[in-house]
């Protein structure tokens, strides 16, 4: 695919404006059907494509008043017994994160621990999102590369599990864009095609909306995909002008100050909030979540069949995330590394 050729993304913003219109100016489908052809042939699109964009475009407009039912939870027993597993060898405060950053199960989060990782801008490491998925995709693709799969049978393998977890952890809206996207690059992998990740974030955001409309609307949506956007889009930028800095130093400050200039407006519109200390709390907490992540995947199925390699992967996963929290906590007590605008009401904090 040319790097340049990008059609997941005309696709989800012609579908982005007829799902905005839609929603604020409920107008007769005739409207739809010049307006749409006007705005087609004023961006010059080719002839044989611009009925798909036409089409989207209406079908946004449609979706918007479209009453989507609940999801039918199939995995939920699978994921209680799982998280037996960790409150069985951790305590309730421990495993009441752990369950979130594991499981998507916010609902026993303490509220001190919450409101330190609130106040230091790394709120995001509470909700499953894209290092789950990255994480859990290498590992897929490695054991199968291990027992000598066909390339594509990899991709086909690693992209089943991949929506499995998704389901299995509630299947939230950066759950659900990180295994699209995954989906996305796997299969360009298995055809041997050139991948192009903002054309795949564009289509992960597609499949959501023509899912549920009102995602659009979502902060958690909004920050979720403004997170990814910007890393795409400013990495390369900052890591040159930061080239002063050791390769790792500059490719870590140039992914945290990414997200943070992508999310950061989405923040003061959401939660009256900006948080400046997280520029740098992310370079120290980041690495600690992927070795949380991982131990806490492993104490999670290992505590469904062997109690002694449970209680040693416990232990070590103890020391790990408790060394997270105490440096969230020294980066949340740094003066003006927060600061509250305004007041929200019904505040949360929702991100990728």
């Amino acid at each position: 695919m040319n790097s340049t050729h990008r059609p997941c993304c005309w696709l989800l913003l012609f579908l982005s404006l007829g799902i905005l219109i839609g929603h604020f100016l409920p107008l007769a489908l005739p409207f739809w059907l010049w307006s749409s052809s006007l705005v087609v042939i004023l961006f010059l699109f080719r002839p044989r494509v611009w009925p798909i964009y036409l089409a989207l475009f209406c079908l946004g407009a449609a979706l918007v008043h479209v009453a989507h039912p609940p999801a039918m939870d199939i995995l939920q027993d699978w994921r209680g017994l799982l998280k037996q597993s960790l409150y069985q060898y951790t305590d309730a405060q421990e495993a009441g994160t752990l369950s979130a950053i594991i499981l998507g199960d916010r609902s026993n989060i303490p509220k001190e621990i919450n409101m330190i990782f609130r106040h230091t801008g790394t709120g995001h490491i509470l909700v499953i999102a894209g290092l789950h998925m990255a994480m859990m995709t290498a590992i897929v693709v490695f054991v199968l590369k291990l027992v000598r799969i066909p390339r594509p049978g990899q991709a086909a393998l690693s992209i089943l599990l991949i929506f499995t977890y998704a389901l299995l952890t509630s299947g939230s809206v950066p759950v659900m864009r990180a295994a699209f996207m995954a989906s996305a690059l796997l299969a360009s992998f298995s055809l041997e095609l050139e991948s192009d990740a903002l054309n795949s974030l564009a289509f992960a955001a597609l499949m959501i909306l023509l899912m549920d409309a009102g995602n659009l609307f979502d902060a958690s949506f909004q920050l979720s995909f403004a997170a990814v956007a910007a890393i795409i889009i400013l990495y390369s930028p900052l890591e040159k002008r930061l080239s002063f800095c050791p390769k790792w130093l500059a490719g870590a400050l140039a992914v945290s100050t990414a997200a943070w200039i992508g999310i950061t407006p989405f923040q003061i519109w959401h939660f009256g909030t900006i948080a400046p200390v997280a520029l740098i709390a992310n370079l120290f907490i980041v690495p600690l979540l992927d070795l949380t992540v991982a131990l806490g995947l492993a104490l999670a199925l290992a505590g469904l069949w062997s109690s002694p390699i449970a209680w040693m992967i416990a232990g070590c996963l103890k020391v790990v995330f408790n060394l997270m929290v105490v440096v969230a906590f020294w980066f949340s007590k740094i003066p003006f590394g927060y600061i509250q605008l305004w007041q929200v009401p019904h505040f949360s904090y929702l991100t990728s």
